[in-house]
């Protein structure tokens, strides 16, 4: 029965005109659709709350750019698979009360849930869509704050060091060199605090943001 729940609810999901152009990655509960150079996606985090005997969904909002990435495949560790999936941007709900919506695992709720969901889903979709359309308004929205200092670079992982690099280069080549220091020194600091994903790439980042600076263009 609850395995049968969410597959039901993934199935009517991928039922509606506005999702007819995605795919459902199983292994990833992800709802992934790839127009040719850029995609979107949709993680279906779920979980059983005990009490309540119901399956509850919290949708992950995503947003790939190729060019962020393709260039970076030739030296990353993740399967390349993954690499291509992985969203560069990840938000849940622009409301608190729609990121998450929970469903009764005997089915009483079914049909108003479903509705709910979907329409949540799409309305998402479609404003993570218009807020990150091009480049220009990923980098003002997200990495522009962190060269002006009103914001500060991400304290783990490493995947966003490219990303951004990548898109300051392209978007606002002014500010690069600020942004590629600033980076830096967070990659050193990361290395100390024993971040192992840094410690993977750390000894190669010049030769890596090297080939990025002299490959890499729109």
């Amino acid at each position: 029965m609850k395995k049968e729940l969410f597959k039901t609810i993934v199935s009517d999901i991928l039922s509606d005109d506005f999702f007819s152009d995605y795919k459902f990655i199983k292994s990833e509960c992800t709802l992934f659709f790839h127009n040719g150079n850029d995609a979107f996606s949709v993680i279906l985090d779920h979980w059983r709350d005990y009490e309540d005997e119901a399956c509850v969904i919290r949708p992950i909002y995503g947003r790939h750019f190729d060019v962020l990435a393709k260039w970076f495949e030739k030296y990353s560790f993740l399967p390349l698979k993954m690499q291509r999936l992985d969203p560069q941007i990840m938000q849940y709900s622009f409301s608190e009360e729609e990121q998450e919506i929970s469903f009764k695992y005997d089915f009483s709720d079914y049909d108003k849930k479903i509705q709910l969901l979907c329409s949540i889903i799409k309305k998402n979709t479609a404003e993570i869509y218009v807020k990150y359309s091009k480049l220009n308004n990923f980098y003002n929205g997200i990495v522009a704050p962190i060269v002006k200092e009103d914001k500060e670079l991400p304290e783990s992982g490493v995947d966003w060091i490219f990303v951004y690099l990548t898109l300051g280069y392209l978007v606002d080549r002014d500010n690069y060199p600020t942004l590629k220091k600033k980076v830096l020194e967070r990659a050193e600091w990361l290395l100390h605090q024993h971040e192992l994903n840094v410690a993977k790439y750390y000894n190669r980042l010049d030769e890596i943001i090297s080939y990025m600076e002299n490959n890499v263009k729109l």
